[in-house]
């Protein structure tokens, strides 16, 4: 199966000058957890999450005044339209993600796939086993679950 199958269209986006608080009421506006942030030629820059806002809530004084570039996460790691679905779930689990843009050979953004497309689509329709897919879970899941149980007592 192909990305270009399963990934979400269209893609949320916003520019490297928005604003904090505009980012979080477009993801509001739109139901979506992740922007890809375009810089003034229109190509990836950057990605910002709904997580990345919330975490930051505590060290910005305005979010009005502070721009997505100062918090967004790049270099941005990406997958292609027509990569298949096993490749960009193992460069999930290779780097920890759980979304990537899908970038054109041109350049262009057409997309995003995340591990919840690859669940909702790929999984049933045997594209990926669930194997694999609970194996890349655990890869993209180990680095956040190892920090909370080294916090525990």
């Amino acid at each position: 199966m192909k990305v270009k199958d399963i990934m979400t269209q269209p893609l949320q986006t916003c520019t490297i000058d928005m604003n904090l608080a505009a980012a979080s009421r477009r993801m509001k506006e739109t139901g979506s957890g992740t922007l890809a942030v375009l810089n003034h030629r229109g190509r990836l820059a950057g990605i910002v999450t709904d997580r990345d806002l919330a975490l930051a809530i505590g060290n910005i004084r305005d979010p009005a005044l502070t721009a997505v570039a100062l918090l967004m996460t790049h270099p941005v790691h990406t997958c292609g339209p027509d990569d298949d679905a096993h490749a960009a779930m193992d460069t999930m689990s290779t780097f920890k993600v759980r979304r990537l843009p899908v970038v054109s050979e041109a350049g262009d953004v057409e997309g995003m796939i995340s591990i919840d497309d690859i669940i909702l689509w790929g999984a049933p329709k045997s594209a990926v086993s669930l194997r694999s897919l609970v194996a890349a879970l655990r890869s993209i899941c180990s680095a956040s679950s190892a920090a909370v149980h080294d916090a525990e007592p």
